[in-house]
């Protein structure tokens, strides 16, 4: 049983505004990922929301995820991820850790990982051309870590502190890692989708 954590309580300083509700293929960021979540086999979703999009995020775009406020955006990814751990169903075996300036990840790329978790990996990242990515799949048995994890680091902390329970899997996704962050990347991205 995984949840998907969506990580979207940060406070995009470099975006300028939340990336989260950002255009993009006739809905948003958030919208995009929420839909890949719904065709994939997870236990629930959970949205780690900042203040300055909590009211904005409604229970239709929503559909059946549930929200978690994060009122100190500037706790960084790790933050978000603690809030989300606080908020897990005791049953929930790992969390898919997805940031929501990564809204082209296919939900095949993600079922990949969901099968590596199956086979019994502590931590699933997934790798194109040699670069490590996300979204990352974490068992329960690192959660206390990722609780306890240094703010400067965060979760990557928790990856690096033992390579031998990190399972890679090769994956032909670029969008694993590519950071829709700035306005930049935000321009390219709709000049490469045609918007």
């Amino acid at each position: 049983m995984i949840t998907a954590i969506v990580l979207a309580g940060g406070a995009s300083e470099r975006m300028g505004r939340a990336k989260a509700l950002l255009p993009f293929r006739g809905s948003t960021f958030l919208e995009v990922i929420l839909e890949s979540c719904r065709s994939l086999p997870l236990a629930e979703v959970i949205v780690v929301a900042g203040p300055d999009i909590d009211k904005m995020v409604s229970d239709n775009v929503l559909g059946g995820a549930r929200k978690v406020l994060n009122p100190t955006p500037e706790s960084g990814p790790i933050g978000s991820i603690r809030l989300g751990i606080g908020g897990l169903d005791p049953a929930a075996e790992g969390i898919l850790v997805w940031h929501v300036d990564r809204p082209l990840v296919r939900p095949e790329t993600v079922r990949r990982l969901l099968e590596r978790f199956e086979e019994g990996a502590p931590i699933v990242v997934p790798g194109f051309q040699g670069r490590r990515g996300h979204p990352v799949i974490f068992a329960r048995a690192v959660f206390e870590e990722l609780i306890q994890a240094p703010e400067g680091e965060g979760a990557r902390a928790v990856v690096r502190a033992d390579p031998s329970r990190v399972s890679l899997v090769p994956v032909e996704d670029p969008a694993v890692v590519e950071d829709i962050d700035t306005p930049e990347a935000y321009r390219e991205l709709l000049e490469r989708e045609g918007s």
